[in-house]
């Protein structure tokens, strides 16, 4: 690159290539047209970023985030507190899309709806799309977060010390909701909607997505099982004996 980012500027990077489908040599290239044409002004390149990854909300939520933890960050729970950040962002990120996979196409909004379930139940990959917008703060305190694939699409990768870190985070969501098994999982999942706060916004769609989301107890707890790590939640009540 021809201009040095700010990691703000790099969260929205990642955004282009794990949302937009642009390669990171792409994202690159456009980010320094954008500082040619922006009069190099980073506050500029970043709003113009902004209106087509719409990636805001989560690096604002990241900023808060670490503003919170900073005394965490740096010592030796940090992974801990990088979780409860992601928390947080996954959070705004729920609240922020009421509508979405309550309308529109039935299959995927199945395949889908899990997004909208507690972050220690959607699994590290979908965990890893809200760190994307955080490791480049971490970056600047020394603290490796993992890496950004450079592929269109490409994944964030966590490290493996947050990867352990959000499996401490579902264990303890685990205990504290009685889960050990799948039926287990189902049969808390109602409650476990009906408590978390992110789904209760008070958009007009709030209601139709609850009543959506309890419609689907299997489809959601398939995809729970599916996302985490093997042998997080033991299939049958059988097997677990």
């Amino acid at each position: 690159m021809k201009y040095k980012v700010t990691p703000d500027i790099q969260a929205q990077m990642y955004a282009m290539v794990a949302w937009n489908g642009k390669t990171m040599e792409e994202a690159e290239a456009i980010v320094d047209d954008l500082f040619e044409k922006n009069n190099k002004d980073p506050k500029a390149v970043y709003d113009e970023l902004d209106k087509s990854v719409y990636a805001n909300d989560s690096v604002v939520a990241s900023l808060n985030g670490i503003t919170k933890h900073m005394d965490e960050l740096k010592g030796p729970k940090k992974y801990d507190a990088i979780v409860d950040i992601i928390v947080n962002i996954h959070n705004k990120w729920v609240e922020g899309n009421t509508k979405k996979y309550d309308r529109g196409n039935p299959d995927k909004s199945k395949k889908q709806i899990f997004q909208h379930l507690p972050t220690q139940l959607i699994g590290i990959d979908e965990v890893a799309k809200d760190l994307m917008f955080l490791a480049p703060f971490l970056k600047t305190m020394g603290i490796d977060a993992g890496k950004m694939g450079k592929e269109a699409y490409g994944a964030f990768v966590p490290s493996p010390e947050i990867k352990e870190a959000y499996n401490r985070s579902v264990m303890k969501f685990k205990q504290a909701h009685k889960i050990d098994t799948k039926e287990d999982l189902r049969a808390a999942m109602p409650g476990i909607i009906d408590e978390y706060k992110p789904l209760h916004n008070g958009h007009e769609l709030t209601d139709a997505r609850l009543a959506y989301m309890k419609d689907s107890l299997d489809v959601l707890t398939d995809a729970v099982v599916a996302k985490q790590d093997k042998d997080m939640f033991v299939e049958t009540e059988t097997e677990n004996e």
